[in-house]
């Protein structure tokens, strides 16, 4: 009932809960993972795709395809909200990763995200908080800090980076 509803009901909110209740109470079904990818990549709401990349992180971190599927949706996914769960997701699951600052910095200068309402999270704010969390000490946090205080596009990510810019100086 489950598969069906995640592949076929036309509510997301049920596709959602679906996929969630799926992957926590039937990991070891062999048809659990593929649904959770096709999900990711195809369903066309995407809090779907958000709790799909939530549970793939999640449940299947060892899965070889789930690692490159998350790159690549930050990378080049429309959706800004897919990217940034796929962002928040591989920033707490990888975290000890030697590649992750550059990823985390890349997004926080080239994402590509443009703000249509004011309570949307930004993929650059978060990739920015995200370095200054798990990053403080790096060559290039301070540098990238004062740059997003004042060139970001986006309001909030300027005001953000320069309250974090002046907590910062004052703590190092």
């Amino acid at each position: 009932m489950l598969k069906q509803l995640i592949q076929s009901d036309v509510h997301g909110n049920v596709r959602h809960s679906a996929v969630q209740e799926l992957a926590r109470g039937w990991k070891k079904d062999p048809d659990t993972l593929p649904l959770l990818k096709q999900r990711v990549q195809s369903d066309d709401n995407g809090n779907v795709r958000r709790a799909a990349i939530q549970e793939l992180a999640e449940g299947w971190k060892k899965d070889p395809d789930t690692l490159p599927l998350l790159k690549q949706l930050i990378q080049s996914d429309d959706d800004k909200f897919v990217r940034s769960a796929a962002l928040q997701e591989l920033a707490r699951g990888w975290k000890d990763e030697p590649w992750l600052f550059e990823l985390l910095y890349n997004c926080a200068i080239n994402d590509p995200f443009q703000r249509q309402d004011n309570w949307e999270d930004n993929p650059r704010q978060i990739a920015l908080e995200r370095i200054i969390k798990l990053y403080p000490d790096h060559p290039k946090t301070l540098t990238l800090l004062r740059d997003r205080a004042e060139n970001d596009t986006d309001d909030k990510v300027r005001e953000f980076a320069q309250k974090k810019l002046k907590q910062f100086t004052q703590n190092h």
